[in-house]
């Protein structure tokens, strides 16, 4: 977590120094990225990253859990979770991974994740803290419409859903970089391949 001088800055000034993380990490990997240099285009001084994060690593991760948070806010603009189930909110996901193409940086961030391989387990921790919130929602609508299984503990449902989709998630990268536009051909083949995998989601969990 990052200290509270910084999260007692503007929104707009955390934003504009995440971005800015977020840019240098995607352009140059974990390694190679400068403090220096994400201080200049955040137009902040060096000295205050340190005061805002303990070191590069502390950044990288808390870049990870904001990130997820800007999609899911994306996701929200793009369908009201309030009412829906799980199996709802997931029917539409093709247009949700386009509206996510909107932000592409922050994309290309959450898959150099899978390639820091010593910061992945923290990331991914942190981002299952905000994930988390936002899936218990749709299992307990679920439950409350009779439409997700009653019988096993939300937990668990989620350690099921989670697994899930984050291999989805990492076949999503195979068919499509977030780079170029995506092709008709790539869209059918993410469509076929999601629609296998709420099929297995619906058998392991729907009613």
């Amino acid at each position: 977590m990052p200290k509270e001088t910084f999260l007692r800055l503007r929104d707009d000034k955390q934003e504009r120094i995440l971005r800015s993380a977020i840019h240098e990490f995607v352009e140059n990997g974990f390694d190679r990225a400068k403090i220096g240099d994400i201080a200049k285009n955040a137009n902040v001084a060096t000295g205050s990253i340190y005061q805002y994060f303990q070191d590069k690593r502390e950044l990288f991760v808390y870049c990870a859990e904001w990130g997820l948070k800007v999609l899911f806010k994306k996701f929200n603009e793009h369908m009201n979770i309030a009412d829906k189930d799980i199996f709802e909110y997931l029917e539409d996901y093709l247009a949700i991974v386009k509206a996510m193409d909107k932000d592409r940086e922050v994309i290309l961030f959450m898959q150099l994740i899978e390639k820091e391989p010593s910061l992945r387990d923290d990331s991914m921790k942190a981002m299952y803290n905000v994930g988390g919130e936002h899936g218990k929602k749709l299992i307990e609508n679920g439950k409350r419409r009779g439409t997700v299984r009653t019988d096993i503990d939300d937990d668990l449902l989620m350690e099921y859903y989670t697994a899930v989709a984050e291999r989805f998630g990492m076949r999503i990268n195979r068919h499509w970089d977030f780079i170029t536009e995506m092709t008709e051909e790539q869209s059918q083949n993410i469509q076929k391949e999601f629609t296998q995998m709420l099929d297995i989601l619906k058998n392991g969990m729907g009613c």
